[in-house]
């Protein structure tokens, strides 16, 4: 089967469209790979994370690598992917961009299981809000021939 590059707007309807990024962080000896989820908001991915050792790499090195998929919807043979380089970084209290993305995961946290949502309650208090700014990004599918 062979392997398409996906258009600007294609790659970014992935992005919006997806609600799982996975990250790579630098430790210095591996990289440290997670998933995390997001939403798509002014050209960035953003999400929210308990402090920990993602926080504490991107600190040092907040430079990443990230990968997006289709793969949960369509399957592993024909999928669309997106992957790119970034910059990580924590949003600041009080920010009104982190308002804005506390509003905007309202759709994605309604999705959530019970316990997922008594879980995150009780950490409300300590969760971060994390950016994530492509500074690179690439996207290609893998299906049949078109035609």
């Amino acid at each position: 089967m062979p392997r398409y590059d996906l258009s600007a707007d294609e790659t970014i309807r992935v992005l919006a469209g997806e609600k799982l990024v996975r990250v790579a962080f630098h430790d210095g000896e591996a990289p440290y790979l997670i998933p995390l989820g997001y939403v798509w908001l002014d050209s960035a991915l953003f999400g929210v994370a308990d402090p920990g050792r993602k926080t504490r790499l991107a600190e040092g090195h907040p430079g990443v690598a990230f990968q997006v998929d289709t793969s949960a919807e369509t399957g592993v043979f024909e999928w669309e992917s997106v992957t790119g380089e970034g910059t990580f970084e924590i949003v600041a209290e009080g920010d009104a961009e982190k308002r804005q993305v506390l509003t905007a995961l309202q759709s994605v946290i309604a999705e959530a299981p019970d316990w997922w949502q008594r879980e995150q309650a009780s950490k409300m208090g300590s969760l971060l809000v994390w950016k994530l700014t492509p500074t690179r990004i690439s996207g290609c599918r893998y299906a049949p021939a078109e035609g």
